[in-house]
C-alpha cells in the first residue's frame, strides 16, 4: 500500500513526496476558508530546501502550465534531482542551489510557497527569513505552507535526542554513531516492553513511532546540532510580525475540536472565541508533535464557516469501502462512516468505485440520482453536508482540480512517466497523488517502464513469460482454496501468468499509477 497519511504526517522526510504540501491541497483549504487563491493550472510555486525536488516534480508533472522552482543548500540534491528532471523532459521547474538568506523582492512573486522539512533545523536568523520570504515574495492571495516540530509533543523527542548526542558524542565515525543511536531506542523500547508504568508506557510508545520512522531521519536529522521545536502560539506570534495571518492546518481534521472526546470537546468550548489559542490547546491535549500550518497576508478576509454548498465547485474522493453486511457502514483505514440515506449510500459507493480518481460533484450527484430514482430538491444538500462531515474527520478527499489518474485498465496501459522513470532507477516510486511508497510489488516494479501505452496486453504478457523463463522474475504460485504452494508447470503457465498480468495491472490503476 503506498504510504498516504501515516507516521510520516507527524515528522518530515524532506527528501520525498509529500501529499499535503501540494498547491492543490493549499488551494482546497484556502477556498473552503473563504479565499480565492490563484489558479492551480498557470500558478508559480516555490519550495525552500526543496532537496532533490522529490515534493515538487511531481507537482511540475501535474501541472504542466505551472511555474514551479525549488531552491536548497547542496548541489548533490540539485543534481539529482535535476538528472529527474532530465529524464522527464520537464520544461516548467527550475531547481536552483542556493542559500535562503540570499532571497529578496528580486527572486520574483509566488502563488504558493512550500516549506515542508526545513524550518525547524535551521536558525533563527533563518527561520525569520523564511518568514521573510512569505511576507515579501508571496503573491497577494498566496498560501504559505511551512511544516516544523511543535511542543509539547517534540519534548520527548528532545529527551531522547539529548541522550543520543550524550551517548556518541565521543563517537567520530558516522556509521558508529548510528549503530549507538538505534542501540539507544532498542534498549528504551525492550525496557519499556511490559512496564505498567504510565510513563514508562508513554516513552514506549514515542520510541515505537520512532523507529517506524526512516532510520535516516531518526538518527541524523533527529540529532542535528540546529533543532528548535516551538509551540503553536510562538510560532504564530513570530509570523504576525511579517503580517502574516493563519489560514489553516494543511490536514483539516486536526483543527476541529469536533474529534476530540465528548468531555475534551466540551472542554474545548470555552476557547470557542480565540482559534489559535483553542487549537494550541488541542496541541497539548493530543501532546502533537508536528505541524502543516497554511499562512497568508493578515488583510485576507476569511470566513471560518464551513459551507457544505461550496462542495459542488469541488473534486473528491474517497477510499472508503463498504462493509459487509451493511448498506448504510463505510470504512477506510482513517475510520468509518455511517448514513440511513440512501443518496448518501449511492454516492459513497460510487465514489469507492472510481477510488483513487476525484469525482466532480456533479457527476456524483447524477450518479447516485440514477442508482436511487431520485431528483429530490434536497439531494445536492443532503450529500454535501455528509461529505463535509467525512472530510472533517480526514477520511473523505476535497480537491480543487482534477488528475489525470485513472481508474480501468486500457488495452494499451499507460502509467505515471515519472514512476515509469523512477521504477529504472529504484523502487523508490511515487505515484499521481503524490505518495511515494518503496514498491514491494517485484511484478509491478518491473513492468512499469513497459506500461508506456504502447505496449498491448499480449505484449506485456509476452514479456512476462520472458522474465519467468530468463529467471529474472521468480514467482511464488498458490493454490487459492489450500493455500498450498503450486509448481508453475506448462500446463498452468498460461493460466497463472495471464491472472498475474491482470493483478498487476489493476494493482498500478488502484494506486494511482495509471494515466489516460
Amino acid at each position: 500500500m503506498l504510504l498516504s497519511q501515516t507516521t510520516f504526517d507527524e515528522l518530515p522526510h524532506t527528501c520525498n513526496a509529500m501529499p499535503y504540501a501540494q498547491p492543490d491541497r493549499l488551494a482546497t483549504l484556502a477556498t473552503l476558508f473563504g479565499m480565492t487563491p490563484p489558479s492551480l493550472s498557470t500558478c508559480r510555486v516555490l519550495e525552500l530546501g526543496c532537496c532533490d525536488g522529490s515534493n515538487i516534480i511531481p507537482t511540475a508533472y501535474a501541472l504542466p502550465e505551472a511555474n514551479i522552482t525549488g531552491i536548497d543548500a547542496s548541489e548533490p540534491n540539485i543534481t539529482t534531482g535535476q538528472a529527474v528532471i532530465d529524464g522527464l523532459k520537464l520544461p516548467n521547474i527550475t531547481l536552483k542551489q542556493a542559500d535562503i538568506l540570499d532571497i529578496d523582492a528580486d527572486f520574483g512573486q509566488f502563488d504558493y510557497i512550500i516549506a515542508h522539512g526545513i524550518f525547524s533545523w535551521v536558525t533563527p536568523e533563518v527561520q525569520e527569513k523564511i518568514f521573510s520570504i512569505c511576507e515579501h515574495n508571496l503573491a497577494p492571495n498566496g498560501v504559505a505552507y511551512i511544516g516544523f516540530n511543535t511542543k509539547p509533543g517534540w519534548n520527548i523527542n528532545n529527551t531522547i535526542r539529548d541522550m543520543m548526542q550524550y551517548l556518541s558524542a565521543s563517537i567520530e565515525e558516522p556509521a558508529t554513531k548510528i549503530n549507538q543511536h538505534k542501540a539507544l531506542l532498542r534498549f528504551l523500547l525492550d525496557a519499556t516492553k511490559e512496564t505498567q508504568d504510565p510513563y514508562e508506557q508513554f516513552i514506549g510508545e514515542e520510541v515505537n513511532n520512532l523507529i517506524k520512522l526512516p532510520e535516516t531521519f531518526v538518527c541524523t536529522e533527529l540529532v542535528e546540532e540546529e533543532n528548535q521545536p516551538l509551540y503553536f502560539h510562538q510560532f504564530m506570534q513570530r509570523a504576525k510580525t511579517h503580517n502574516l495571518n493563519y489560514l489553516g492546518d494543511a490536514i483539516l481534521h486536526t483543527m476541529l475540536p469536533d474529534n476530540f472526546s465528548e468531555s475534551q470537546k466540551q472542554a474545548l468550548q470555552m476557547f470557542n472565541s480565540d482559534l489559535l489559542v483553542q487549537e494550541q490547546m488541542m496541541d497539548i491535549l493530543s501532546n502533537r508533535s508536528f505541524r502543516h500550518t497554511l499562512l497568508c497576508h493578515n488583510d485576507i478576509k476569511l470566513n471560518r464557516n464551513l459551507s457544505p454548498a461550496i462542495l459542488a465547485n469541488l473534486y473528491i474522493a474517497s477510499s472508503m469501502q463498504p462493509v459487509a453486511d451493511s448498506y448504510e457502514k463505510f470504512e477506510n483505514s482513517r475510520g468509518t462512516l455511517s448514513t440511513p440515506k440512501l443518496i448518501v449510500q449511492s454516492a459513497l459507493r460510487y465514489l469507492s468505485k472510481e477510488w483513487p480518481r476525484a469525482v466532480k460533484f456533479d457527476e456524483l450527484l447524477e450518479q447516485a440520482r440514477q442508482d436511487t430514482n431520485s431528483n429530490s430538491a434536497t439531494d445536492q444538500e443532503t450529500i454535501t453536508n455528509v461529505l463535509l462531515m467525512g472530510y472533517s474527520k480526514g477520511i473523505i478527499e476535497l480537491h480543487s482540480q482534477p488528475t489525470a489518474i485513472v481508474n480501468t485498465v486500457s488495452e494499451y496501459p499507460q502509467a505515471s512517466p515519472l514512476a515509469s522513470w523512477q521504477a529504472k532507477q529504484s523502487a523508490k516510486i511515487t505515484n499521481l497523488r503524490s505518495e511515494w511508497q518503496i514498491m514491494q510489488n517485484a511484478v509491478c516494479l518491473r513492468m512499469l517502464p513497459y506500461l508506456d501505452g504502447k505496449h498491448s496486453h499480449a505484449e506485456l504478457l509476452k514479456l512476462l513469460e520472458n522474465w519467468v523463463a530468463d529467471g529474472k522474475l521468480t514467482l511464488n504460485v498458490t493454490n487459492q482454496q489450500t493455500g498450498e504452494e503450486l509448481t508453475l508447470t506448462e500446463t498452468n503457465r498460461q493460466e497463472v501468468l495471464n491472472k498475474l498480468l491482470v493483478e498487476t495491472l489493476n494493482f498500478a490503476a488502484k494506486t494511482a499509477l495509471l494515466i489516460a
